[in-house]
């Protein structure tokens, strides 16, 4: 017979969560959480870690952030916004760490500059 807890997916607040040891927990229990955060912050999680697509916005609910993590780690495309709703700044991750070009803008925005990453270090090509 399978465990209940096995595939047991539902929807929480941010608020309702707790880490321990990088992974997410719903407050008063030991199992990792397998479900959708939804509120401030919204995306999945799997196994206790956060999976796929997530997005968060400040208390005004303008847009923050949004990217996509993988195994708790940032991957893929990721922007950031001033609470204004201005492009802070977008780029790559791969595993974690800064991989390709990043764009920054100012909170006007206006462009400011490009830094270029590889493997979570600056070049300087």
């Amino acid at each position: 017979m399978m465990n209940s807890q096995l595939g047991f997916n539902e929807t929480v607040s941010p608020d309702e969560l707790v880490v321990r040891n990088g992974i997410f927990y719903k407050k008063f229990t030991d199992t990792p959480f397998i479900g959708e955060v939804s509120g401030q912050q919204n995306g999945n999680i799997k196994n206790g870690r956060r999976d796929g697509f997530w997005e968060s916005y400040y208390e005004s609910g303008q847009l923050s952030w949004k990217g996509s993590y993988e195994n708790d780690c940032l991957h893929g495309p990721w922007e950031h916004y001033y609470e204004n709703g201005q492009l802070t700044f977008k780029g790559n991750y791969k595993a974690g760490k800064e991989d390709g070009e990043f764009e920054y803008f100012k909170e006007d925005g206006s462009f400011e500059k490009i830094e270029t990453w590889k493997n979570g270090k600056l070049t300087f090509d």
